[in-house]
């Protein structure tokens, strides 16, 4: 089976947050001034480039990233939909309503709003006027996928700084504070070149480090060609 990867390699260049810290690099050693290798630090911040958002990042009673079982970032029926959105627009219940029963089926949404193009030509707007989900659309997959153990989708973050209101609600409702279910969060995903047919599995491989709510994450589509 061929492999498609859907996180966007990390780069000092790419958008964070707006006011969050990003990537830095600090050179060790290198080859070129005389050493025997090349190696260097990696000052990242943890919500940035694709991601993954445990339990904990808004639940503080929820599990961090390495707490999670193996199985919560393997999906077995994962689910691609297009819902194409402008820049600051909000994915609501009735862009999910026409799609709920496959929703029903699937154990990954990711949703595809065509904003990775922005992403790539304008950065900037990319990071401070991204979509967002909005709160009545987190309770709505709450409350009608207990098949789903994570979303995914090509913006910056399930929140957005051009409509703060539903942010921390919205990620506080799919990280299971106010119920016995939650949905986990991957952010920033590269979804431009996926094809919905020929999707088979998908392994979300997070950089595992005790005590942080999220971290990093390589994610993997195993496709039929």
């Amino acid at each position: 089976m061929p492999y498609q990867l859907l996180s966007h390699p990390l780069d000092i260049h790419d958008p964070g947050f707006p006011g969050e810290p990003t990537l830095t690099l600090e050179t060790c050693t290198n080859i070129n001034n005389g050493d025997v290798y090349n190696s260097s630090k990696i000052h990242l911040f943890n919500h940035f480039g694709t991601h993954f958002d445990a339990p904990n990042h808004f639940n503080p009673s929820g599990k961090t990233i390495s707490e999670l079982p193996l199985e919560q970032f393997i999906y077995e029926k994962p689910l691609l939909i297009d819902i194409p959105k402008e820049k600051a627009g909000l994915i609501e219940p009735d862009d999910l309503k026409p799609h709920l029963p496959q929703i029903r089926q699937a154990d990954f949404l990711i949703i595809r709003t065509g904003l990775e193009k922005v992403r790539s030509e304008h950065p900037q707007q990319y990071a401070a006027q991204g979509c967002a989900v909005s709160i009545a659309a987190a309770q709505y997959l709450i409350d009608q996928t207990p098949n789903l153990k994570a979303i995914g989708f090509d913006f910056i973050s399930l929140a957005s700084p051009a409509n703060p209101e539903h942010g921390i609600k919205a990620h506080q409702i799919m990280l299971g504070m106010f119920s016995e279910n939650f949905i986990c969060i991957i952010e920033d995903m590269k979804l431009a070149a996926l094809n919905a047919q020929n999707l088979r599995r998908i392994f979300a491989l997070p950089l595992l480090v005790k005590g942080i709510d999220s971290a990093q994450v390589t994610v993997l589509a195993e496709t039929s060609s």
